[in-house]
């Protein structure tokens, strides 16, 4: 009987313990110095190995990554190298969730062992997953790499034997647009984990929160198929973990980067990583003091051109296949009739400003996230003219707003405002679809320029059913969003602003907010250029794309791909000689800009045929059924070699390396928690971690009461 007693306090004690750790919700914070720890930290799917009996426990799979940029005018060229290397004692699978930057374009595959280089080959994502099944089930190696989210990726690797290194190898081309005379790059290493909305958005509006983040305990792994094919799951990011859980050996970056502008720069910083420069008279060599970086925070570069440096127009130029493709660098000026026209226009009284402000304050934006979105809040609100309305709206798995509708700026309500953000605190889930809906649906004053500002980290996983919320909403109405944090959601980001026709403005880790800040209002309060289109000359016709082009704002360039197609006949060019670029400022005007000497640039057709498949993929968001353009898009992707929603690479080893009866263990390989999250926030909010500390302290409470019972036991048969 006592026995039986004992067993079932055991029991009540074990049921306590897995109720606390559901709780928690998030790793633990504490060393990963024995298995529980690394339970905790690593989620499910993690391969664990040691040494010995006295040594820590630690990921069968060792990451590195090196990473070579190469700059030329507004195009990087990046090769990205991703080393699996095995210290445990069986043939291992490995997957490694990664972001890229948003406007990847990936073309290029290889996987590596040793010596042996195998070039991955594009397919459709399922018959590629259905190649990789197969080569996997047959003890081969192989690897493959598929695009869950335009800026997130998973690499899979199989058959990975014992004291291996394998690398897989990713090329991608990225189009860098500049703002005036300021080119920025940066690239990934890290993620915020995302967080996953789990009813509809109106139940978001009471307090409880019902979504979840996509922590380390989120299964990391898709399922598999009948036939043992990979498929995706509802949670895709794979597991985060917090910087304790990583060995030291692990997650670390080497970086190389050349930027050939051609001229001696003004400047080139770097916000997020102390660099050093060599200046070779045409480009520079960027050098990490550090050999090795933590991938706890995306690498940043940002140079300026010198005053005068910008020219009106640039053409780039690649021809593959007998296709001749374009990249057109525009920088709109106005004359004659059109500037003095521009000229009355901003000469008479300024129109007046509707300005929304939203900021996201749910756990994710804790620590330094949240003082550079309050500054940045505050900051706007300094902008402010007396003409002006304005609101303030916050939310995490709720929101609020200051004032149930606009108010004017007086100094009254601005200092209420101030003072109403100064108090805002971090906590709790994101619920992004409702603040957006009640800001772009709250009535706006007659003769007011809309204007929202969005201020996150874009920390969420329905991405799609939010941009298709604005593309629905936003109507006359301009969206320009702020990215805070050292690993934002840029896709979100930058998509968001591009469909509300505004602008995205990357804080990161900067301390310098007020610059970013008064670099986004010199767009908000200046005239744009709207309704534009780019018209070629008599006999030349153009597969142009973006073909909605997007508002213009003051210094900033037109960038636009092209797929040249002459008439055939015998005077007609490859290029054109000049194109007239035609739009409102606010009255219309036109301009003919005379091309420059084409410049042939590797890279132009892949960017052409990228920013199709965007241009496809935004029918759906627009409400177009995924059957209408899934085969436009496949066609493209096939045809470019490019990775895409519906198409991906796989490489395979032709000779086996692993008996089919021996054992394959996986491994989740996860990514470094960025610097500036504050982990146990996240998904728990502040409600939620008051829970959690009652149900630690009724954990301690039994265990006293059970030790009290079992001494009394004790004493009593003695």
């Amino acid at each position: 009987m006592a026995r039986t007693t004992g067993l079932r306090k055991k029991g009540l004690l074990k049921g306590l313990l897995v109720m606390l750790i559901t709780m928690l919700g998030q790793p633990a914070l504490a060393m990963p110095t024995s298995l529980n720890t690394w339970l905790n930290n690593a989620g499910s799917g993690a391969m664990l190995v040691r040494g010995g009996a006295e040594s820590p426990w630690a990921p069968a799979l060792l990451l590195d990554t090196e990473v070579d940029i190469r700059v030329s005018g507004p195009v990087a060229h990046v090769t990205v190298t991703q080393q699996f290397r095995h210290q445990g004692r069986d043939f291992v699978e490995g997957q490694y969730v990664f972001p890229l930057a948003e406007q990847a374009a990936v073309h290029g595959m290889v996987l590596q062992v040793g010596e042996r280089r195998i070039v991955g080959a594009i397919h459709e994502k399922q018959q590629a997953r259905e190649i990789y099944a197969q080569a996997r089930a047959q003890g081969q190696r192989a690897g493959l790499v598929e695009q869950r989210r335009p800026n997130l990726f998973v690499t899979s690797v199989a058959n990975i034997a014992p004291g291996d290194t394998v690398s897989v190898e990713l090329e991608y081309t990225e189009l860098l647009v500049p703002d005036a005379l300021t080119f920025g790059l940066r690239f990934p290493m890290t993620m915020t984990p995302r967080y996953t909305p789990r009813h509809s958005e109106h139940d978001a509006l009471h307090d409880t929160p019902h979504g979840s983040h996509n922590t380390s305990h989120s299964t990391p792994h898709p399922t598999q198929s009948a036939n043992g094919a990979p498929v995706e799951g509802p949670l895709v990011e794979g597991p985060i973990v917090h910087q304790s859980a990583i060995p030291e050996t692990s997650h670390q970056a080497r970086i190389r980067v050349y930027v050939d502008a051609g001229m001696a720069l003004d400047t080139l910083t770097s916000p997020s990583h102390r660099i050093g420069l060599e200046y070779d008279g045409r480009g520079y060599q960027i050098i990490l003091p550090d050999e090795q970086v933590p991938m706890d925070r995306d690498f940043v570069l940002n140079w300026r051109l010198p005053e005068g440096a910008d020219s009106q127009a640039a053409l780039f130029t690649e021809e593959v296949n007998g296709e001749h493709y374009g990249l057109l660098m525009l920088t709109p000026g106005l004359s004659g009739a059109a500037a003095r026209a521009s000229q009355q226009v901003s000469e008479q009284p300024r129109l007046p400003r509707d300005v929304i402000l939203i900021v996201d304050t749910s756990g994710s934006m804790a620590g330094e996230r949240m003082r550079q979105a309050k500054e940045s809040l505050q900051y706007a609100l300094s902008r402010l003219q007396p003409e002006d309305h304005f609101n303030v709206l916050e939310f995490n798995h709720r929101h609020r707003m200051l004032y149930r509708a606009s108010v004017p700026a007086s100094p009254d309500n601005l200092r209420e405002a101030t003072e109403w953000v100064g108090r805002l605190q971090a906590g709790g889930g994101t619920e992004m679809l409702p603040v957006l809906e009640a800001a772009l649906t709250s009535p706006s004053t007659p003769g007011y320029l809309r204007q929202v500002i969005f201020i996150t980290d874009g920390a969420v996983s329905n991405e799609e059913a939010v941009l298709q919320m604005i593309e629905r909403r936003i109507h006359r109405a301009r969206l320009f969003t702020v990215g805070i944090g050292a690993a934002p959601n840029s896709y979100l980001l930058r998509r968001a602003a591009d469909i509300g026709r505004g602008q995205f403005t990357y804080i990161g880790g900067s301390a310098n907010v007020s610059q970013h800040m008064s670099r986004l209002f010199e767009k908000l309060e200046q005239p744009v250029l709207t309704d534009l289109r780019i018209v070629l000359p008599d006999g030349m016709q153009a597969e142009i794309w973006p073909s909605r082009l997007p508002d213009l704002y003051a210094g900033q360039p037109l960038m636009a791909t092209l797929k040249f197609t002459p008439d055939g006949s015998a005077s007609s060019q490859a290029f054109p000689a000049s194109v007239i670029l035609q739009g409102k400022s606010p009255v219309p005007w036109e301009q003919e800009v005379v091309m420059p000497v084409a410049q042939q640039h590797a890279g132009v057709s892949t960017l052409w045929a990228r920013e199709k498949i965007t241009a496809l993929s935004d029918r759906m968001v627009r409400g177009e059924p995924e059957d209408a353009v899934r085969d436009e898009i496949i066609d493209v992707a096939l045809a470019h070699r490019l990775a895409s929603r519906y198409t991906s690479f796989v490489a395979v080893e032709q000779r086996p390396v692993r008996g089919v009866e021996e054992p394959l263990s996986r491994e989740a390989v996860a990514n470094r928690n960025p610097v500036d999250h504050v982990y146990p926030q996240t998904s728990l909010g502040l409600a939620r971690l008051w829970w959690l500390a009652l149900a630690c302290w009724l954990l301690v409470a039994v265990l006293l009461v059970v030790r009290k019972k079992e001494q009394r036991c004790v004493g009593v048969a003695a």
